[in-house]
């Protein structure tokens, strides 16, 4: 956690997330436990996102049309996973046709000025909905972050970049 006066971590955190669809193709939410208060101006510097898609998941993706959206929101008020909404991190998806290299399935945003994308770490969900599959499936999230202490209008600019005190 954070202490007062700190400005970056030194090193790099890691943190995990599961989530599974409560039924096939439905949008499902798993809320990450992040164990910081939305009051503490905390913010997190996502460098790393490392997705992986279990063998049982991919084995249901056998037609062209078969698909799964996975996501990293600031919201689970979402009714679509899609990249115009504002509480959109990341949006991955994977669908029949597709090959799958090994794992997990990279997104690097080190190479972004600051060294990641800045995202308030309360409220981060872990979304996942299928389409045209035949049961519900899994899909788990390993994110490399580190944390940086911001002021109160730099926290509150960053909440209503991704509307989290609207939703």
């Amino acid at each position: 956690m954070a202490k007062s006066g700190m400005t970056r971590d030194s090193f790099s955190n890691v943190g995990f997330a599961t989530v599974t669809e409560s039924a096939a193709n439905t949008l499902t939410f798993a809320e990450i436990q992040t164990n910081v208060s939305v009051f503490e101006k905390i913010a997190w510097v996502l460098h790393r996102l490392e997705w992986y898609v279990p063998q049982a998941t991919r084995a249901l993706i056998i037609d062209s049309a078969d698909k799964f959206d996975m996501g990293m929101t600031a919201s689970r008020s979402l009714t679509t996973l899609a990249l115009n909404e504002s509480s959109m991190i990341d949006l991955l998806s994977v669908q029949g046709g597709d090959s799958f290299p090994q794992m997990p399935l990279i997104r690097d945003f080190s190479g972004l000025p600051g060294g990641g994308k800045l995202i308030p770490p309360r409220p981060l969900f872990v979304a996942l909905k299928g389409l045209s599959v035949a049961s519900a499936g899994t899909i788990n999230l390993r994110f490399l972050f580190t944390m940086r202490e911001v002021s109160a209008e730099d926290y509150y600019n960053l909440l209503d970049f991704y509307r989290i005190v609207s939703t």
